[in-house]
């Protein structure tokens, strides 16, 4: 880039002795004494709850989650979730989706297994069924497939690669490790 040389040497001892220049800071209005004072609360910024997996990533395999996240990219594969997940609105899940609460704003090509509520936003698309004891299909959602509330999430499938080897072995988890890992016991 540019760079603009000083006419002047900077002398350091000076600039490090002198006082600083204070500014006041500006007129705040004053209110008539008619009228009430509002207080409005501080607003804080709040950090975001669990991880995000960003537009621009890329990820293929089964996924397992403890704390809340946020979908962006794309995951092909099954995703087992304790808490909650959502979708984002440019997330894309090729794969079935198994999670105490799911939000869907993307795209799901595969089924969804919740274990509280599954909520699909305005244009989202699910192509699978639902699976959840509670769902909410917002004006503008897209469901192709079916809506099922009487029964309960799925044993979920998860390919586990065992200690020291690189080949997945698939392992079914019984339906009481299902249900404490869902559960997040």
């Amino acid at each position: 880039m540019w760079k603009r040389e000083r006419a002047e040497p900077i002398d350091l001892e000076q600039v490090l002795t002198e006082s600083p220049v204070l500014v006041a800071p500006a007129a705040r209005p004053v209110m008539p004494p008619s009228a009430p004072a509002v207080e409005v609360p501080a607003q804080r910024a709040v950090a975001p709850k669990g991880s995000t997996l960003g537009a621009t990533l890329r990820f293929k395999g089964d996924l397992v989650a403890d704390e809340d996240l946020v979908i962006q990219g794309q995951i092909e594969g099954s995703v087992l979730h304790t808490r909650s997940l959502t979708i984002g609105s440019q997330g894309r899940v090729h794969g079935d989706i198994r999670a105490r609460r799911i939000i869907v704003e993307g795209l799901v090509e595969g089924n969804l297994y919740a274990l509280e509520k599954a909520s699909l936003r305005p244009g989202s698309t699910v192509r699978g069924d639902v699976f959840a004891a509670e769902i909410a299909i917002d004006e503008g959602a897209c469901l192709n497939g079916r809506v099922d509330m009487d029964n309960a999430p799925a044993v979920p499938t998860i390919k586990v690669p065992p200690p020291g080897s690189i080949e997945p072995v698939t392992s079914e988890l019984s339906p009481v490790q299902a249900d404490a890992l869902l559960r997040g016991s």
